[in-house]
C-alpha cells in the first residue's frame, strides 16, 4: 500500500487571504483591478439593457481582466507566478474572478462605512 497523501489545496477564504491579497498590494494595481471588475459588471448589465446581441457578452473576460493583467505587468510583478496570470494552475480560475469581486465589494463597503478594517 502506498501511504503518500496528496497535498490539500486551501479553501477559498485561505486563498483570498494568503495568496490573492498579498499579490494585490500596489495601489495602482488594486485600482486597475477595481476598475476592470466594475467595468465588467457594468458591461454585463449594459448588454441586455441596450438590446445588443448576447454575443457582446463574450467581451466580458477582456473588459474584466485586461486592467488587472496590465496592473500586474506594470506595477506588481511576480516572477514566480508570471505576468500572464490567467494561465495559473495553482488555484481554480473562477477563484480569481470571485476574489476580484470580493475585493471590489470589500473596499466599496469600507468606503461607504459599511465595513471596517482590512479586506477579509
Amino acid at each position: 500500500m502506498n501511504s503518500t497523501v496528496a497535498p490539500v489545496r486551501p479553501g477559498f477564504a485561505e486563498f483570498y487571504r494568503y495568496h490573492y491579497l498579498p499579490e494585490h498590494r500596489h495601489p495602482v494595481n488594486v485600482a486597475l483591478h477595481l476598475a476592470g471588475t466594475a467595468a465588467g459588471l457594468a458591461w454585463l448589465a449594459a448588454v441586455p439593457l441596450l438590446g445588443w446581441s448576447y454575443a457582446w457578452w463574450l467581451l466580458f473576460p477582456v473588459i474584466h481582466a485586461a486592467p488587472g493583467l496590465l496592473g500586474h505587468r506594470l506595477f506588481e510583478r511576480n516572477e514566480k507566478v508570471g505576468d500572464l496570470r490567467v494561465l495559473r494552475k495553482d488555484f481554480p480560475a473562477p477563484w480569481f474572478i470571485a476574489a476580484n469581486h470580493l475585493l471590489l465589494f470589500d473596499l466599496l463597503g469600507r468606503a461607504l462605512g459599511l465595513r471596517r478594517g482590512p479586506p477579509r
